[in-house]
C-alpha cells in the first residue's frame, strides 16, 4: 500500500490531488477510521485473546464499531457527491452494507448473541477488507474491468459478494454446529 497510499497522502500525486481536492478532508477522515477498523479488527478473532482478555477485547470492539459508524457514513457522502455514476450506486451498497452488518454485530452482542455476533462481525470485517483488495486490484495491479463487463463497478459488487459469502462459509467452517445455525 506504500506504493499508493503513500505518494497519495503526500500529495505526491498531482492527478489524484486534482480529483479528491473537494473532498479531501472527508477522504482523510474516511481513511483514518477504516485504518482504525483495520487494524482493531484481527486481534479479536483469536478465542484465546477473547477469553484471557474479556474487557480489552469489548474495548476493541467499540473501537472498531465507532470507527465504522464514522467511515461508513463519510464512504457513502462521498460516492455519493463524487463518483462517478458508475460507481457510485456499488460503492454506496458497500458503505451501507458495511454499517449494517456492523451494526448487527453490536446488536447481537449487546443481546448477548455471541454466536450470531461473531458470524455478523466476521462479515463486517470481511467489508472491511475488500476496500483494500479494490484498490489493490485497481491501483498496484492496474486491473481495469471493461465497461462491456460492468467496468469495476462490478468488481466492487463482486468483491462485497465474494466478501460476505467467504466470511459465511469461514463462521461455518469455524464450528460443524454452527452450520446448522446460520442456514
Amino acid at each position: 500500500m506504500c506504493k499508493v497510499e503513500l505518494p497519495l497522502l503526500l500529495g505526491m500525486n498531482p492527478h489524484w490531488e486534482q480529483k479528491i481536492n473537494s473532498y479531501r478532508w472527508c477522504l482523510h477522515v474516511h481513511a483514518f477510521a477504516a485504518t482504525i477498523a483495520l487494524i482493531t479488527a484481527p486481534v479479536q478473532f483469536f478465542p484465546g485473546f477473547r477469553v484471557r482478555h474479556l474487557q480489552i477485547h469489548k474495548l476493541l470492539g467499540r473501537l472498531y464499531a465507532f470507527s465504522i459508524c464514522i467511515a461508513a457514513p463519510i464512504a457513502i457522502y462521498i460516492a455519493m457527491a463524487h463518483l462517478t455514476a458508475d460507481e457510485k450506486w456499488p460503492t454506496v451498497a458497500q458503505g451501507s452494507l458495511w454499517l449494517c452488518t456492523t451494526l448487527a454485530g453490536v446488536y447481537t452482542a449487546s443481546n448477548k448473541q455471541l454466536i450470531m455476533h461473531q458470524i455478523w462481525i466476521t462479515r463486517s470485517y470481511a467489508l472491511t477488507l475488500t476496500f483494500i483488495s479494490t484498490r489493490m486490484m485497481v491501483d498496484v495491479l492496474k486491473i481495469d474491468i471493461n465497461a462491456i463487463f460492468g467496468g469495476n463497478a462490478n468488481l466492487i459488487w463482486t468483491s462485497s459478494f465474494v466478501a460476505l459469502m467467504m466470511a459465511d462459509i469461514l463462521c461455518a467452517s469455524a464450528n460443524p454446529i454452527r452450520k446448522l445455525e446460520i442456514a
